[in-house]
């Protein structure tokens, strides 16, 4: 078992080793190699959606957009990114499926800023639950410690033989 564990860890570091040499041919703009590279490291790891990402943008950046919209959509498969779809439909004259992909791009991006803002609704409302519950111990604390307050106030103690004679300078 340890060694199957070791094995998969060996791969992915294989896969990684080919999208890094894939990220830096694409740097420099030799899209074959890139190519080729992300196309290893996709053989090597297929879940991975960084691979299918940039193996899409290589493909896109020569014009392939047949190939950057199979790539695209293997990347949304494995988490959702319509935006791209969206461009690369765009540039194939495909303005029906662009406009789909983009419009789900943008229910995707409203639905995210309604969840950030339940989020932060959600932490306010943890926030002021924990404001009036430390209130309510305050008044708690406030209401069983004035009976005793007094009861020491007035058991002071003064020294014998000394009057207290208050200073009024």
């Amino acid at each position: 078992m340890i060694g199957a564990c070791t094995d998969e860890v060996q791969i992915h570091k294989s896969a990684l080793r080919y999208y890094s040499e894939g990220n830096e041919a694409l740097k420099h703009r030799d899209y074959q190699i890139a190519i080729w590279n992300y196309q290893k490291a996709i053989s090597l790891d297929s879940e991975t959606p960084n691979f299918h990402y940039n193996l899409g943008l290589t493909y896109y950046e020569i014009g392939n957009y047949s190939e950057s919209i199979d790539s695209f959509k293997r990347v949304e498969s494995l988490v959702p990114n319509h935006y791209n779809l969206a461009l690369a439909h765009h540039k194939m004259s495909n303005s029906r499926l662009a406009d789909i992909y983009f419009n789900r791009y943008q229910d995707m991006l409203s639905l995210r800023k309604a969840q950030e803002r339940l989020e932060a609704v959600r932490k306010e409302q943890e926030t002021e639950a924990k404001i009036a519950e430390a209130d309510s111990k305050r008044k708690e604390l406030k209401k069983s410690s004035p009976s005793t307050s007094k009861k020491t106030s007035l058991k002071k103690k003064s020294k014998p033989g000394i009057s207290e004679v208050p200073n009024w300078e």
